[in-house]
């Protein structure tokens, strides 16, 4: 693994360079980050429509060329926003420098693809991570130590969905090329707490898309079979009121979030509904769950922690979702085991 050095007998920062600088999560989430967090350095950008902007704003010389940036030897790790199509390509190209990866999700735009990159990392000895920031926030982490007590929670049904409108017609997200699709972009907020919670993968899924004239969905609606009779459903949307909500049915009662994938300070608490109808609220410590992200990214650049979300996970996400566009495309249920 690529070492990182010390200063006075402490560790010093994970000097991060972050390419494609001016996408909105970089710019209102991402960047935020970095610079607060202790563990963490902005050393670098690049930005290939803003560079003079953001050279005034962040006082750092910021290149138009991602490559030179990805080479460059004044940084440890790459942070990639690109559009999704464009993922793979620069994990490659980073991890070729010997550069540790915090990417956006979806990590990839298949699962041969993740499992190829996360192999990569593996064998160059590198962090490769999945930019899933939800998953590092404390609510998030008492939920699932819930929800995931199988011998004291009877889980029958999970719905996840997020949703909203997305009105610049020259986004990446309405193209094909780039990987769009409303499934692609937040699936993984969906599907990754109902793996989570369930610790399997489901025996067959069921998608239903409305697809647009240039062939990605604008909205996505799947059925997920596990066993044990567990179901869950799922729904994204780039045409649909705006929402983002986790419900747990469970034998004797409801766990219900609101705001459940891009948590503010506000958000750090959950309620549960029991079996007669009487309602509990759990409260957590508010937290940044970017800042989280974060820190914990360094820790493992550091080798200070274990991950808390391993690659696999990544990869089993990027399966159901692959799956789920194979159903939705042809009209079929889609079994993951041999029938």
């Amino acid at each position: 693994m690529r070492k990182i050095g010390s200063a006075n007998g402490r560790p010093q920062k994970v000097r991060i360079g972050v390419i494609a600088a001016s996408s909105f999560v970089a710019q209102q989430a991402v960047i935020p980050a970095i610079q607060e967090s202790s563990k963490a350095e902005l050393a670098a950008l690049a930005s290939r429509s803003k560079a003079s902007q953001l050279s005034d704003k962040y006082k750092l010389v910021v290149s138009e060329d991602y490559f030179s940036l990805i080479r460059s030897d004044a940084i440890d790790a790459i942070y990639i926003p690109l559009p999704n199509a464009l993922h793979a390509e620069a994990i490659r190209l980073a991890i070729a420098n010997n550069k540790h990866v915090l990417c956006e999700k979806p990590l990839a735009m298949s699962e041969e693809e993740a499992a190829e990159l996360a192999l990569l990392a593996d064998k160059a000895g590198l962090i490769l991570m999945e930019a899933y920031m939800t998953h590092y926030h404390p609510r998030n982490q008492e939920l699932l130590k819930i929800v995931s007590a199988r011998n004291s929670v009877a889980l029958k049904h999970i719905h996840a969905s997020f949703s909203g409108t997305l009105t610049k017609p020259d986004d990446y997200r309405w193209k094909p090329e780039l990987g769009g699709g409303s499934l692609r972009d937040v699936g993984i907020y969906l599907i990754a707490p109902i793996l989570e919670a369930t610790q399997q993968l489901p025996l067959s899924v069921v998608g239903q898309a409305s697809w647009t004239a240039a062939g990605i969905d604008d909205s996505f609606a799947g059925l997920l079979r596990f066993r044990d009779g567990i179901t869950a459903s799922i729904f994204s949307s780039f045409k649909a009121g705006e929402g983002q909500n986790l419900e747990f049915i469970l034998e004797k009662g409801r766990i219900i979030i609101d705001r459940a994938f891009t948590p503010s300070l506000e958000d750090n608490s959950f309620q549960v509904t029991d079996k007669d109808g009487k309602m509990k609220k759990f409260k957590f410590r508010p937290a940044d769950c970017y800042l989280e992200m974060i820190d914990h990214f360094c820790d493992l650049v550091q080798e200070h922690a274990s991950p808390l979300r391993p690659l696999s996970e990544s990869i089993r996400v990027q399966k159901i979702i692959d799956h789920l566009l194979i159903s939705a495309k042809h009209g079929r249920v889609e079994y993951l085991e041999p029938q």
